[in-house]
């Protein structure tokens, strides 16, 4: 596996981000639907604090803006203004103030692969193929019919039902396969006004944008610089690969495989070459704010592009050749792995080797899009708050940047919500297929025990229901319990800003997933003075080692460097070394010998069945069903 070296890291590279997605999170006003009045309330709970905060480092906020809500928040009707169900421009810029004031980032949405139908631009756009405003979007007149078509022209003279029939036939062919993901049928939409097609991947609400058009695309430039200027710390942006279409029409080659590609070949309709140079151009604009406030790393405004495909290479190849398109792109082929070390592993591997040496990995289980983690990987005969704790330290000591979704910290679950409380669209036209809608994930928060789980005031119906199971599984009691999966949370989220091999360090693995196993070294070069700190810090207060263990012994060889015995004794004194164990398996598995033999002599930091401060004694090693081991391996001077 190829070395990642990054001796400054930047800020969003050591950082825990934390997607909220608006509507689920607080209602402040009573109205059901979670608002930026509701997200500020809550600013010192996701804020690293007092014993009852999680200790986040950044938010990505899902889109707030001005919208039909045809599909909650993804047809925006002006980019520029928030939508008054979510608050106002003012509220906002205290939203980002008050963050910041807490030492929190704030990431939002941008959505700019399309508009809503009801966007002014579009308004014009459809109303005459001469409009300035036409060419902004995606049209295309159709391929003549042959038979149909003639059958169309004689059926003008029937009875109403019939010729509307008719006037369908004499309308000329969609152009190609492209396809609406969410209304699952052709993505091409007729317009009467211009008599011809537009486009509209996800539904017919939202028509995409030509991004081939210069006066487009300046205008969006001014919708990125537009909360750029109001204190945005960066964007996610939506389904970056879509914004190019191939500019011949092609269809897509059919494929067998029905998720995420609903049987095409997206070479046409996705991923163009085209794509990387928008990339580079986007780039430039956001580094033009580091420049403009004095080069300080701090100020750098970050890019993460949902690169919607499960193929590694496609999503690698959008950090550009030489740090110039995005900062991170999302890794789906990640959240789609099954419960198995050796499958994590695996992709793990394949996005470590796939992104460019400059580049930065990140890693998310969960997000408004896709199942909640917690319920896919659970089992009804297993704890599944075990596989959830495996999940969270997987994900929260893999080198690379977390991406936690909220309510994933106290486990909350994917909800079968019934056909008539349906609302995501996908959802809707696929029902009775409910693996295929995105409400289940999208539930309110759940913050306490009082009717609606306290997202909104006991007389508000909140906009998707409750799950249930608010009742026993909410903050306010995981917050009470130091065994909850909050708590453990909590604590590896401080675990990893004491410990910088956990957030900076190098990765080498020490199994590949055998016997269910998923092991790893993080190291980490510390100065003399900043290695006594740790050491000094290994033992929480009020805890004691316990008696009579061995002395500790030095790790085996790692990867690429002589053993500690060899090396200069500067080197012994500024690498410091941290062990991960995972057991994947709901029974106990046997370590390694080469591994046991590593974390021999080392001190426990955090796990789920070894109190911390506890030296590992070298007579092997047993790891029992969903336990994690997370060992100080430093060699002692």
């Amino acid at each position: 596996m190829k070395t990642m070296k990054n001796p400054q890291l930047r800020w969003w590279q050591t950082a825990v981000f934390y997607q909220i997605y608006p509507r689920s999170f607080q209602d402040s006003n009573g109205d059901g639907v979670g608002d930026l009045e509701g997200i500020i309330s809550r600013l010192p709970y996701l804020a690293a604090g007092g014993d009852d905060s999680l200790g986040v480092d950044a938010l990505w906020i899902s889109p707030f803006y001005r919208s039909p809500m045809r599909d909650f928040g993804y047809d925006i009707s002006d980019h520029c203004d928030v939508d008054p169900i979510f608050g106002d421009l003012e509220q906002f810029k205290r939203l980002v103030a008050e963050a910041h004031r807490l030492g929190l980032r704030v990431v939002v949405d941008l959505v700019i692969n399309h508009t809503s139908d009801e966007h002014p631009w579009f308004i014009e756009a459809r109303q005459s193929r001469d409009n300035p405003k036409h060419d902004w979007y995606i049209w295309h007149p159709g391929k003549p019919r042959r038979i149909l078509g003639g059958l169309g022209r004689l059926s003008a003279a029937l009875p109403p039902p019939l010729s509307r029939l008719g006037g369908r036939l004499r309308r000329p062919r969609r152009p190609n396969n492209w396809r609406s993901i969410f209304e699952q049928r052709s993505g091409w939409w007729w317009n009467d006004p211009t008599q011809e097609y537009y486009l509209g991947t996800f539904t017919r609400y939202q028509p995409e944008l030509d991004w081939r058009n210069p006066e487009l695309k300046e205008a969006m430039w001014d919708v990125v610089r537009f909360w750029l200027d109001l204190g945005a710390d960066g964007y996610r942006i939506d389904v970056i690969n879509w914004f190019i279409k191939d500019d011949r029409f092609r269809s897509n080659p059919l494929s067998l495989k029905m998720d995420p590609d609903m049987f095409q070949k997206h070479i046409y309709d996705r991923n163009r070459p085209e794509t990387h140079q928008l990339c580079r151009e986007m780039r430039l604009l956001t580094d033009s704010y580091l420049h403009r406030e004095g080069q300080r790393a701090e100020h750098e405004r970050v890019l993460v592009g949902e690169v919607f495909t499960d193929d590694t290479s496609i999503a690698a190849a959008y950090h550009g050749t030489d740090d110039n398109e995005l900062h991170m792109a999302f890794n789906f082929d990640f959240i789609y792995q099954p419960w198995s070390a050796r499958r994590f592993y695996r992709s793990i591997v394949r996005w470590y080797e796939s992104i460019p040496a400059h580049a930065w990995p990140n890693f998310t289980l969960s997000n408004h899009d896709q199942r909640r983690h917690f319920g896919r990987y659970a089992r009804v005969d297993v704890d599944p708050g075990a596989r959830a704790r495996v999940a969270a330290a997987m994900l929260l000591t893999l080198r690379g940047t977390p991406f936690l979704y909220y309510g994933e910290e106290i486990g909350m679950e994917n909800l079968k919500v019934r056909r008539t409380e349906l609302r995501d669209p996908l959802g809707v036209r696929m029902w009775p297929l409910s693996s295929y809608g995105r409400d289940p994930e999208r539930t309110p928060m759940q913050w306490d025990c009082s009717p609606n789980a306290g997202f909104a005031s006991p007389r508000a119906t909140p906009w998707l229901p409750v799950n249930p199971n608010y009742i026993s599984k909410n903050l306010a009691r995981q917050q009470r319990d130091p065994d909850s999966l909050w708590c453990f949370y909590r604590d590896l989220l401080r675990l990893r800003k004491a410990r910088p091999e956990l957030s900076a360090g190098e990765i080498a693995f020490r199994t590949g997933g055998e016997q269910d196993l998923l092991v790893y070294e993080r190291t980490h070069p510390t100065a003399p003075g900043e290695l006594e700190q740790l050491s000094s810090d290994r033992r929480p207060s009020g805890e004691q080692r316990s008696g009579d263990q061995p002395p500790p012994q030095q790790p085996d060889q790692l990867q690429g460097q002589p053993p500690a015995s060899d090396r200069p004794k500067g080197d012994q004194e500024e690498d410091t070394r941290v062990l991960v164990l995972l057991n994947f398996a709901d029974a106990s598995r046997r370590v390694p010998d080469e591994v046991a033999s590593r974390a021999a002599g080392g001190e426990v930091l955090f796990g789920t069945n070894r109190k911390r401060g506890l030296r590992l004694t070298s007579d092997g090693l047993e790891l029992a069903g969903c336990e994690v081991l997370i060992v100080d391996v430093t060699p002692r001077r």
